[in-house]
């Protein structure tokens, strides 16, 4: 009797993707394009990311907010109508916009599109090569469906250049704007050709986040960093004391102009906050002294990752529009999109980090031709006793919880089970991922020794960047120089 084969999982196809070498590459002829099929004329760093990506490095890309990161995603497929660029973007209401906006053939792979066009059909389109561009969310890019369905397929596998992941400080607990899904992205190196490169991006790179964003995405050491200053010499920063009861946000009432009698004599502002529900109260607290002086309540609103795409995209516009003079909120509002007429933004209490401090207010007045400001409101006691790693600590956490994380999809862990590329996982004893069918009495104890050791690593690290947080927040807060 003849054994049965085990089956052999299918090697990968070759790759299609020209690599260059140095030399090869025209780029006078990348530039006429670019300004033909996309009205932009590429800067110097645009185009030694280009370069680099096209000659197969991995490439770091550390700049700031509005500095034009987006172009950096076209340039490589423009020689090749063929070469795609796979775009892992943290927000459905981003992507959508990304894919609709581009020059360049463009789909949006989201919860809302996969709703809309259908999962299979959705899929379909993507594995057969009908765009370019492929925006998609964390979760899906690292799902064992959407590996299935796309990425293992022959056009996609033969012809994918590049896999750019925007906003990468989101990967690290450090960095601000935390999405455990992030953290699952370095799987994709494994389902890919070895010719497609891999870029990351982010305006908040630091040493300590940018080791753990590359540890956690398999960036390798040999990776190029093109990097510009995050210097943003239009903007004022200053920071005061809150004085008023926390529960009555008296210390904002200043956002609404006591001269105030129509929405456009307030000056549009964003409000940004560590939780979504000081996010709605502060809100609520706003609409009504705006009605106390005959504004409509619609020129204020709030906006967080739960409020619905729909939502989102009307808030947008409104705000584009100047409908919206104030828009309470998270870290959902500003990573990517296209603001340009935010003249002032408020940061309520220390953020996470310094990074999500940067980034916040980076998002002011990204026409570097106006003036703007950014406005940190701090407790008394931090004034007067600076913020101790403790602290820094528990801001970190909250930040991290499932239900304040600024994900599309943001499941709730249970005891027991952990949620990996959106699917559900059982935890032994020591926190070991083991398999769904497996007993968990029969878990490998060198396997939970090993799950200890790894934890209490992370944990001692995780405690030097508190520290290093509470130190740079302290510093920032509590300065008498500028």
């Amino acid at each position: 009797m003849v054994a049965a084969s085990k089956p052999v999982a299918p090697k990968p196809l070759a790759s299609k993707v020209k690599i260059y070498k140095e030399g090869e590459l025209d780029i006078p002829a990348m530039v006429t394009s670019s300004r033909i099929r996309l009205g932009k004329t590429p800067y110097e760093f645009q185009k030694r990311f280009f370069a680099n990506v096209m000659q197969g490095s991995d490439v770091i890309l550390d700049i700031g907010t509005g500095s034009g990161k987006s172009l950096c995603f076209d340039l490589p497929v423009l020689g090749n109508e063929k070469d795609t660029v796979l775009v892992v973007s943290p927000l459905s209401a981003l992507i959508i916009e990304q894919a609709a906006a581009s020059p360049l053939s463009s789909i949006a792979v989201c919860k809302e599109t996969l709703l809309m066009e259908g999962r299979d059909a959705l899929y379909k389109r993507v594995a057969e090569g009908s765009a370019q561009r492929i925006f998609i969310s964390p979760e899906i890019a690292a799902s064992l469906e959407f590996s299935k369905k796309v990425l293992s397929q022959p056009r996609l596998q033969e012809h994918l250049r590049l896999i750019f992941i925007d906003e990468a400080h989101c990967v690290s607990l450090w960095g601000g704007s935390f999405r455990s899904e992030y953290a699952e992205l370095g799987i994709l190196r494994g389902r890919v050709s070895t010719n497609v490169t891999f870029a990351i991006a982010s305006a908040t790179l630091p040493s300590h986040v940018l080791d753990n964003v590359c540890a956690k995405l398999k960036i390798g050491t040999d990776a190029v960093v093109v990097s510009m200053s995050n210097a943003r010499p239009n903007i004022a920063l200053s920071v005061r004391k809150i004085v008023h009861p926390d529960d009555t946000k008296a210390d904002l009432r200043f956002l609404i102009p006591e001269d105030a009698t129509v929405a456009a004599d307030i000056p549009i502002s964003l409000a940004y906050f560590n939780t979504r529900i000081e996010t709605e109260d502060t809100c609520d607290q706003l609409q009504s002294w705006a009605q106390d002086v005959g504004i409509p309540k619609s020129a204020i609103g709030f906006y967080h990752a739960k409020i619905g795409t729909a939502r989102k995209c009307e808030l947008e516009q409104k705000l584009r529009d100047g409908e919206v003079r104030i828009l309470c909120c998270t870290d959902a509002v500003g990573m990517g999109c296209d603001m340009h007429n935010i003249f002032r933004v408020i940061l309520w209490k220390l953020p996470p980090s310094f990074c999500a401090l940067a980034q916040r207010s980076g998002r002011a007045v990204r026409d570097f031709s106006q003036l703007g400001e950014a406005i940190l409101f701090v407790p008394a006691k931090v004034l007067k006793d600076g913020l101790a790693a403790e602290e820094a600590r528990l801001a970190r956490e909250v930040a991290a919880e499932p239900h304040n994380q600024e994900g599309d999809f943001a499941p709730e862990r249970e005891e027991g089970v952990d949620v990996v590329a959106g699917q559900v996982v059982a935890i032994g004893k020591g926190g070991a991922r083991v398999e769904q069918n497996a007993d968990l009495d029969d878990v490998d104890p060198d396997a939970v020794a090993a799950a200890d050791k790894k934890k209490k690593r992370k944990a001692a690290r995780q405690s030097a960047a508190d520290a290093l947080a509470a130190m740079f927040l302290t510093s920032f807060s509590c300065t008498k120089q500028c």
